[in-house]
């Protein structure tokens, strides 16, 4: 199989929220994807989130350029960044709860390792079926998925934003959730806060997806604001393709 031509869009807006909390790499060069949405509930969500970026990718490429497994190198450079805001949090008085979600796409070679803690999704879009990657670490969807309340009544349960794993959690003690998948050409992986997850559909990601990945991002936070969200919206489009546009 020859080697994507890989295009990106992103996009993030603060919406109705005072300040901004969530923030997204979106690295072409070394093919690393994220999204990290500092908690709103916890103190200094932008600061968590904030160092997530900034550790994830750079930890990824070192580990890849030492010959790790992907996998292997998605969970460890989480890790770090997980460890670090947890450090940051006893250093400051003021932030001792500091937290944040991340979701991070990495492309090496004939794979994509999606590796996730919190709730923001990953999506992949191929053909006309639209598959969520990842597993919410809500404890609504805990309860819904161990089958103690249905899914639609965890899309209104008190729970259903109230996270039990995310990074700078001092009690967390498992590892980021992977999610390895081999692409093919016309496929769109699309990773987002939840700002944005719970005001698009399914039939909306097939629809758009013939868009080129900057306008289709900005239309997908758009669209979220439009339809209500109250939160920080944000996604990273990648889009898998054989040939450049003419």
């Amino acid at each position: 199989m020859g080697e994507f031509v890989i295009r990106v869009g992103s996009c993030t807006a603060q919406g109705r929220r005072s300040n901004n909390e969530d923030r997204f790499v979106a690295d072409i060069q070394r093919h690393v994807f994220l999204v990290a949405d500092g908690m709103g509930g916890q103190d200094r969500g932008e600061e968590a989130s904030g160092l997530a970026a900034a550790i994830i990718p750079p930890e990824v490429s070192h580990r890849l350029a030492a010959r790790e497994d992907v996998s292997l190198a998605v969970r460890g450079a989480i890790e770090k960044a997980h460890r670090a805001i947890v450090e940051a949090g006893l250093r400051i008085p003021t932030a001792k709860r500091m937290g944040t979600t991340a979701v991070l796409a990495v492309h090496s070679n004939d794979q994509v390792v999606v590796g996730s803690v919190g709730d923001s999704p990953a999506f992949l879009i191929r053909g006309n079926k639209v598959q969520k990657l990842t597993v919410d670490h809500t404890i609504a969807d805990a309860l819904a998925r161990n089958g103690t309340i249905t899914e639609d009544q965890a899309k209104s349960s008190p729970w259903r934003n109230v996270l039990y794993r995310f990074l700078g959690c001092a009690e967390m003690t498992d590892s980021a959730d992977v999610y390895p998948f081999r692409p093919q050409a016309g496929d769109r992986l699309v990773l987002a806060s939840d700002g944005l997850s719970g005001y698009v559909t399914s039939e909306d990601f097939i629809a758009g997806c013939c868009r080129h990945p900057q306008e289709w991002a900005n239309y997908l936070v758009h669209l979220a604001l439009e339809r209500g969200s109250n939160d920080n919206v944000t996604c990273v489009v990648v889009a898998f393709d054989t040939q450049r546009e003419p």
